[in-house]
């Protein structure tokens, strides 16, 4: 039976979306990948008040590559996809990746962030902190993800360089965060196992 989110996660669907975020970051050469979900439907109403974005979305993941965990332990920073677990705090980045899904451009579904050099006088936010360019990442993409006709999280996925096949790599993740998906597998784990919300998109 499908659980709510976030109070029905537990170490079983945790482990499952990271194995899935694994094969995800794999897939695309990424040097981290890291998923939010909305809460569950709470009252029958469209979420947001007729805002485009959702109320609360949550960390319920997160990946990274060898060298990527390597240069957060380096900092003593612990692993994201635990501390930052039920997070609801987002970025102007993941509600521009909302809108985007909202909005429908097939064109236009990604939001970016970048981090030009590890010293780079952008500020971030302690949750933040061992998943950018603290961590040696440069690039960073988000798209939202759509399941039955909504909005019903986002997909972070970061590069430490951007790849120069990058068209083709944005194909690849389009087609594991938007339905029908291609491959289904990630899109088929969230309908089976969670009660998915979100604002509505094309």
């Amino acid at each position: 039976m499908p659980v709510n989110i976030p109070e029905g996660i537990s170490i079983t669907e945790f482990g499952g979306i990271a194995g899935l975020l694994n094969d995800i970051r794999a897939a695309a050469g990424a040097s981290q990948v890291s998923m939010r979900l909305n809460e569950s439907q709470r009252n029958g109403g469209e979420p947001g008040n007729g805002s485009p974005f959702f109320d609360f979305s949550y960390f319920i993941g997160s990946v990274q590559d060898t060298d990527t965990a390597n240069a957060r332990k380096a900092l003593c920073i612990p692993d994201p996809g635990l501390y930052r677990f039920g997070d609801n705090v987002t970025s102007k980045e993941i509600r521009e990746a909302v809108a985007k899904a909202v909005t429908g451009s097939p064109n236009d579904l990604f939001a970016h962030r970048g981090w030009p050099s590890t010293t780079s006088a952008q500020k971030k936010g302690m949750g933040s902190k061992g998943m950018g360019r603290e961590s040696g990442l440069q690039s960073q993409i988000y798209i939202g993800i759509k399941v039955n006709g909504r909005c019903v999280g986002t997909l972070g996925v970061s590069f430490k360089t951007t790849p120069s096949n990058m068209p083709a790599v944005e194909s690849q993740i389009i087609g594991w965060a938007r339905e029908p998906g291609s491959p289904p597998t990630l899109i088929d784990y969230l309908s089976n196992t969670f009660n998915l919300w979100g604002p509505t998109c094309p």
